[in-house]
């Protein structure tokens, strides 16, 4: 897994990229920018974002201590639903 760097892409790139065999491009924070009409050339579009490679194994497993995290977090909001009563 690499570190994150800031890309600029002509049009929206998607979250996760295949490039290799087992190995990932994961984007976040992908954001529109609009870059207005100056003298000698047109209005354009960029897409601006944070990019990294990973391999397939490692962001498995992220992915499985996201699902562990957001576990933890449902399981502790519905006990605290059932304590005040709600549920």
């Amino acid at each position: 897994m690499t570190n994150w760097t800031k890309e600029s892409c002509a049009s929206k790139p998607d979250e996760l990229q295949p490039i290799a065999p087992g190995l990932l491009i994961q984007r976040r924070n992908i954001a529109q920018v609009e870059h207005p009409a100056v003298e000698g050339s047109d209005a354009y579009t960029t897409w601006d974002c944070e990019s990294r490679e990973i391999t397939v194994s490692e962001y498995q497993m992220l992915q499985s201590i996201q699902d562990i995290d957001n576990s933890k977090a449902i399981d502790a909001y519905t006990m605290q639903l059932i304590e005040e009563g709600v549920l």
